[in-house]
């Protein structure tokens, strides 16, 4: 039978009794023996180290488990501008709006985004520098304390247990707005168990199809923005149709009345909590490095274009946003929860400018958003727990295996 093949392992000693000759030791190993060993870390024990510096030597321990790199350079490019736009921003962004004004959105969100982009730097520095085999929890555990890591460690992969059912429900919530719009009343469990067959589907082809599926992913949403951008120019300039909000030059209109600012610092800082969750999934980046093809090359590439994703897909759509709704729309504030596109400043902008028929395609946009994000806590979790997997005894390991 096939679970009974043997297979066979090979180590190389140098025993002094034998006057330097090389002793090859060979045993044999069954597919169950194979199976549970591939849990552990991979056996460097017998790698000559000698000549080598102390950074060479941690950096060796660290990465002692290899993993498939499925990941080309193309998904990381894509995972670093695309990765984490989401419904923080096409939707997230009309509360901020209303609380806040445009002012205190570009600040906010410029505050986070500086943040923001020295973690990025400094996460692709330790990848590079020190390459682990998925989770960066490690760093916590190697420069701080082990319990500071573990304790880190659980708390992230816990975060994205909660995150995957909240989005499958989010992205039926998406689905609503055509339900609305056709009459029909379809139980929103049937669209969450599509959904979670999607994602479930895709996390079947491993890390390839987790890359190919953000690939997709993010060239969609990035379109959706530059196409934003593009129309948001267009009707500052006064370019929309005519009969409708902007078939005449507006210009800063919005920054003088209503004004900049909606409720002075008290708004600013009210802001900075959706700026915070609008940034989030940013450091799959570093996660996604240990599986990327050359990630000695392909990271620094990787984590320079975040500076790119800050200042135009965000920063300048944001911008134009504040340029053409009032943040005292009071459709800002309508929306039943946080994926609804009614209460998107995206979307207003286009109904106000009277083109019919983009409302349905940024609720596409949206969904793909929400799809993104459950596809990435998947691949997340996954990560972290075959990290705590190698870490931890061998009674966890299977529990940790079962879950991931």
């Amino acid at each position: 039978m096939e679970a009974e093949k043997q297979f066979t392992t090979t180590t190389v000693d140098s025993d002094p009794d034998t006057h330097g000759e090389v002793v090859v030791n060979t045993k044999k190993m069954n597919a169950w023996q194979r199976f549970k060993d591939g849990f552990g870390p991979a056996d460097v024990s017998h790698l000559d180290t000698e000549g080598l510096t102390p950074m060479e030597i941690a950096a060796l321990k660290t990465a002692n488990a290899p993993l498939n790199r499925g990941l080309k350079g193309r998904h990381l490019q894509m995972i670093a501008i695309g990765g984490s736009i989401g419904t923080g921003l096409f939707v997230g962004s009309g509360a901020s709006l209303a609380t806040g004004g445009p002012a205190a959105l570009l600040i906010a969100y410029g505050i986070i985004g500086c943040m923001l982009l020295c973690t990025v730097h400094a996460l692709g520095e330790l990848a590079v520098a020190f390459p682990v085999s998925g989770a960066f929890s490690t760093y916590f555990t190697r420069f701080i304390d082990p319990a500071w890591g573990f304790a880190m460690g659980w708390n992230y992969t816990l975060l994205w247990f909660a995150i995957l059912p909240l989005e499958l429900v989010a992205a039926s919530i998406t689905v609503e707005y055509w339900n609305e719009q056709n009459g029909t009343n379809i139980n929103p469990a049937a669209w969450i168990c599509l959904f979670w067959a999607l994602i479930a589907g895709i996390n079947l082809f491993g890390v390839k199809g987790y890359g190919e599926a953000e690939f997709v992913f993010s060239i969609i949403k990035v379109a959706a923005v530059i196409g934003f951008i593009i129309m948001g120019i267009v009707f500052v300039c006064g370019g929309g149709p005519s009969g409708f909000d902007y078939d005449h030059y507006i210009g800063g209109q919005m920054w003088q009345s209503p004004g900049a600012f909606a409720h002075g610092f008290k708004g600013v800082c009210s802001v900075f909590v959706t700026a915070a969750f609008a940034f989030a999934g940013t450091e799959l980046v570093g996660l996604a490095a240990a599986e990327t093809e050359d990630p000695r090359r392909m990271l620094p590439t990787a984590t320079k274009q975040v500076f790119w994703r800050i200042c135009l897909f965000y920063l300048i759509s944001l911008t134009l946003v504040g340029l053409l709704v009032r943040y005292d729309d009071p459709r800002l504030l309508n929306g039943s929860s946080n994926v609804d596109i009614k209460a998107s400043p995206f979307v207003i902008a286009i109904l106000n400018a009277g083109v019919k028929g983009l409302p349905s395609v940024m609720n596409v946009v949206i969904m793909i958003a929400v799809l993104s994000v459950g596809n990435a806590s998947v691949y997340e979790r996954s990560t972290h727990l075959r990290h705590f997997c190698r870490a931890c005894l061998w009674s966890v390991r299977l529990h940790c295996c079962c879950f991931g």
